[in-house]
């Protein structure tokens, strides 16, 4: 049977897509990547990544029966055109706004066969266990991949980690393998802490149930200010938007009087931010630190992530002193 212009144009695409990313699939230290990033590569609305052999697409706009697929048939067809084999297409359908229920989030097989709930994956040298099936995210960032290999370069072996907003501890595994002396690690999830043991586990680190603390961020770091913790390097990295019973987080609200309580709990080092929301431009996100911090460097959106418009991503290694 012979393959519909809406599909074969849409390979096209994604065999130029692939195309770009070559050199991904040939690094034995990254077994995790964008394969599509929407318009960027010229598929609006649809990100593809890939996982170690599973493909998991994501749809960020409602695409009617045919077009849908016309979408799934030139992913089936595409597969082929992969340098590595896929062992399993995945569907997910993200909700369309954030009040839809992220847990409820459920990827489809649509060939192939499942990845197991806990599937590990590699980023920079770094295990991490991801899944692929439930919710909005998989457990691992994979636009922070250039970030993480940069930031290594700073890491020292009498350095010590705050992260806050941690999520699965990512920064924090990087940061330990790398030579950091420790790291503690906050956030509000209880899954996100036990994944992040697991993440420190599978890479051969210490799991000390101190170093992994459940509860509000910044509450902890004004907690860490007082005592006077003696932390050389921080990561901030919040969500645009976050809510718990005591009080909210809003990046234009909140995110300047957070890097403030930062700055008095590392005197001496470096603090790397980040903010992920095109509503907020790069100078207003460079604005909300203090003056006297000073840019190491200052970058947006990976390699395989290209954009169509303005970044969302900004991320930044700030060097801390006091003046």
């Amino acid at each position: 049977m012979n393959a519909s212009p809406c599909t074969m144009n849409i390979t096209s695409v994604l065999a130029r897509a692939y195309e770009k990313r070559a050199s991904l699939f040939g690094d034995g230290d990254t077994t995790c990547f964008r394969l599509v990033n929407s318009a960027g590569d010229g598929l609006d609305g649809i990100c593809v990544d890939w996982y170690d052999g599973f493909v998991l697409i994501q749809l960020y706009r409602d695409l009617g029966e045919r077009e849908l697929k016309c979408v799934i048939a030139a992913f089936r067809d595409s597969l082929s055109l992969l340098p590595l084999p896929a062992r399993g297409l995945l569907l997910k359908r993200r909700p369309a706004s954030a009040s839809g229920d992220a847990a409820a989030v459920r990827s489809v097989l649509i060939e192939g066969e499942y990845p197991p709930p806990s599937f590990i994956v590699r980023q920079n040298g770094v295990r991490a266990v991801v899944d692929l099936i439930h919710g909005l995210n998989t457990g691992i960032f994979l636009d922070m991949r250039e970030v993480r290999a940069r930031l290594s370069s700073y890491i020292g072996s009498t350095d010590a980690m705050l992260n806050l907003f941690c999520y699965t501890g990512l920064f924090s595994v990087h940061a330990l393998v790398h030579g950091a002396s420790s790291a503690v690690n906050v956030d509000l999830s209880k899954t996100a802490l036990s994944r992040a043991k697991t993440n420190y586990g599978l890479n051969g680190l210490r799991v000390d149930d101190r170093d992994f603390i459940r509860g509000d961020a910044i509450a902890w770091a004004r907690r860490f200010m007082k005592k006077g913790l003696p932390f050389t390097i921080a990561v901030f990295d919040p969500p645009t938007f976050a809510r718990n019973k005591s009080r909210t987080f809003s990046t234009k609200r909140n995110y300047r009087e957070s890097l403030a309580v930062l700055d008095a709990c590392v005197s001496e080092g470096h603090v790397l931010t980040s903010v992920n929301t095109r509503s907020i431009p790069t100078d207003e996100y460079r604005s909300f630190h203090p003056s006297w911090w000073r840019p190491e460097f200052i970058m947006h959106e990976p390699s395989d992530f290209p954009i169509a418009d303005i970044p969302y991503l900004k991320v930044g290694l700030w060097r801390v002193k006091k003046p």
